[in-house]
């Protein structure tokens, strides 16, 4: 069982770095009624993997690894949570302006995204992605003993 947490709990942490990349890859292309819907749908991928790490994290931080008492007492995992804090609270912005587009997709019709919200959108991404690279560090040094 415990690989098989650890396993999801990996798949669904690439999974977001993919969603993360397609959506920066589509805001670059021209803004169309396809990219809207593929921007909803990429982003719902994302939110549903994002809810699958925190379950399946804690299941490993509880039951399946080194115990409660070793990470919530290590500063490394400590850092490891609150870049995923930051990178969480970070794509609020784009999945607000994405969830605004629902009645216009339904309708058929291009939703709107003004230029300022297209490059905001582009450097939050942008920003998730050095996030994630953060917990990747993280990862990194927590699989190796690091503690600073």
């Amino acid at each position: 069982m415990n690989m098989l947490v650890a396993f999801l709990h990996h798949l669904a942490a690439f999974t977001i770095v993919s969603t993360l990349l397609a959506e920066l890859v589509l805001m670059y292309q021209p803004f169309s009624l396809a990219s809207a819907k593929s921007l909803r749908a990429i982003d719902a991928v994302y939110g549903l993997c994002a809810m699958l790490i925190i379950v399946l994290g804690i299941l490993r931080v509880m039951y399946f690894e080194k115990g409660p008492e070793y990470y919530l007492h290590n500063p490394t995992f400590m850092l490891k949570m609150t870049a995923f804090a930051v990178v969480g609270l970070l794509s609020a912005y784009p999945t607000i302006i994405f969830l605004r587009w629902g009645k216009s997709l339904k309708q058929n019709q291009l939703p709107e995204l003004t230029p300022r919200q297209a490059q905001n959108i582009k450097s939050i991404l942008k920003l998730e992605l050095a996030g994630v690279a953060v917990i990747l560090l993280g990862a990194v040094l927590m699989a190796k003993g690091y503690r600073f």
